[in-house]
């Protein structure tokens, strides 16, 4: 692309001025592209280096993501006696609800002690048949994102203003 062709595909990071061609310089730790003009306050980076910290950042992004997805629920206390109770309201054996779900009684038993954890998909066919909530909404646990982050800026592999997103304040007009 020209200076004649109209707007920069990107801009010094430092000064604002149009970068036709970006250089990645390093000035006090951090990567940016340049102008000509700022180049000479920092050092040069190879793009090598850049293609590797890109993807590092990628996979501390997707490692986030993924702990901010997680369920907002956990099962309730006594979860299996609910489940007991609310069965023998219907007047149901253990064999007809595990009928009735698609599971072996053997799994029933074993729900209803307290044993196991169901899958979601058990959970919610049990929410649904028996008219009941085994359910609890859960707060995202912040301390372990904290403790996440922290351990990826320990590594040296990310800090933490490579995942935080800073949103600026709109000025009114």
């Amino acid at each position: 692309m020209s200076p004649q062709s109209g707007s920069a595909p990107y801009n010094c990071e430092m000064c604002g001025r149009p970068v036709y061609r970006p250089k990645y310089y390093e000035v006090d730790g951090v990567v940016m592209i340049l102008c000509d003009r700022c180049a000479k306050f920092g050092k040069p980076v190879p793009i090598k280096k850049i293609q590797k910290r890109r993807k590092i950042v990628h996979q501390a992004k997707r490692k986030v993501d993924k702990i901010l997805e997680e369920p907002s629920w956990d099962l309730i206390e006594n979860f299996g006696i609910k489940i007991r109770d609310a069965r023998e309201k219907k007047g149901w054996r253990q064999e007809d609800l595990a009928r009735k779900i698609g599971e072996p009684v053997t799994f029933i038993r074993k729900l209803e002690s307290g044993k196991i954890r169901p899958p979601d998909e058990v959970i919610e066919k049990l929410e649904k048949l028996l008219g009941i909530k085994i359910r609890k909404e859960i707060g995202v646990d912040e301390e372990s994102i904290a403790d996440e982050l922290e351990e990826l800026k320990s590594s040296g592999k990310i800090t933490l203003g490579d995942v935080v997103i800073i949103k600026k304040k709109k000025k009114k007009k």
